[in-house]
């Protein structure tokens, strides 16, 4: 091979090699500046939804439901239950649409939707 291509192919490397760097730093800010709530935070906002003045409507129970699972389970990890569990069913296919939702970000997302229950519902 010429001195050419192979400087070409170096720099090709050491680019690629630097973007494989810069997306794994970017993945690292992410976890430490983008202020993910702590456990804390969310374990009084999971006492908070408790206390609601007025009960939220199916739908927004159930993203509770859906989001708390994935930030303390993650992923759906059992079977969808059977034909005649409809409550079952319907908290089981609100958890399934949270799949592949990381846990800081599902905790993020349940202290928000908390924060919007207490002020459309009170505390």
């Amino acid at each position: 091979m010429s001195k050419a291509i192979i400087s070409l192919q170096f720099h090709l490397e050491a680019a690629i090699f630097q973007c494989r760097l810069f997306i794994l730093c970017l993945a690292d800010f992410n976890r430490i500046f983008c202020f993910y709530p702590t456990q804390a935070e969310f374990d009084k906002a999971a006492e908070e939804v408790k206390q609601l003045k007025a009960k939220p409507a199916d739908a927004e129970m159930l993203r509770v439901y859906a989001l708390f699972k994935q930030a303390k389970v993650g992923d759906v990890n059992t079977a969808r239950p059977g034909m005649l569990d409809f409550t079952g069913k319907a908290k089981w296919d609100a958890w399934e649409k949270e799949k592949g939702k990381n846990q800081e970000e599902a905790r993020k997302e349940y202290i928000a939707l908390v924060e919007e229950l207490k002020g459309k519902y009170g505390v």
